[in-house]
């Protein structure tokens, strides 16, 4: 005859007791038992095996470590089942969490490489067109800084280095003029008047 070990054959309310007064026989013959449906309960909601070993196993352990302080209030079945449904629950909502956040950090890691492009971008425009204002006569740079830097209308530069103001559309004409041909030796094409415009911010 064979002699089955204790808690083999009690039902799922009768092992609480047990296994409260620490029988780890009957808490390990009742973990075989259940296991196999209880992963496949985890799987099905995290739909990844060793998540749903990991929750399982939790479970158990936890029921084992604090059994003596649970307080149950269904079968104790349901509540094993219900446990496991709550941590694949978590679980997913945790891992959503994390997805979040690693979205955002590579969202703001992306927006901080465009920022960082374009402040070298910018800088590398700025030390160009200072090169090429440099390269123009001081008095064409002058009316250059004036008009950009100092806002003046064509006839306030005029009235104050007293010259025509016909002097003064040359010398933007021809300042505007060089400053292209400068940058373009350096291969650099784009919008001049925008370009001296972000020089001007930059200095201010």
């Amino acid at each position: 005859m064979v002699i089955e070990p204790a808690g083999h054959n009690n039902s799922d309310d009768e092992i609480l007791p047990l296994i409260r007064g620490g029988d780890k026989l009957v808490y390990e013959l009742f973990y075989k038992k259940q296991y196999k449906s209880l992963h496949m309960l985890a799987f099905s909601y995290v739909r990844r095996h060793e998540i749903a070993e990991e929750i399982v196993n939790d479970v158990f352990i936890n029921i084992w470590n604090k059994a003596s302080e649970l307080e149950i209030n269904q079968s104790f079945k349901n509540y094993i089942v219900r446990s496991v449904v709550n941590a694949s629950i978590n679980f997913l909502k945790k891992e959503k969490v994390y997805a979040d956040k690693q979205e955002k950090y590579t969202r703001w890691t992306e927006n901080m490489l465009d920022v960082e492009e374009n402040i070298e971008e910018k800088e590398l425009i700025f030390l160009r067109l200072e090169k090429a204002l440099e390269l123009l006569p001081p008095q064409c740079k002058k009316v250059m800084m004036m008009s950009r830097f100092e806002k003046l209308k064509q006839q306030e530069i005029a009235d104050r280095l007293n010259i025509s103001i016909k002097t003064v559309k040359n010398h933007l004409t021809y300042g505007f003029s060089k400053i292209r041909d400068i940058l373009a030796a350096d291969g650099i094409v784009f919008d001049l008047t925008a370009a001296v415009l972000i020089v001007f911010s930059l200095i201010m």
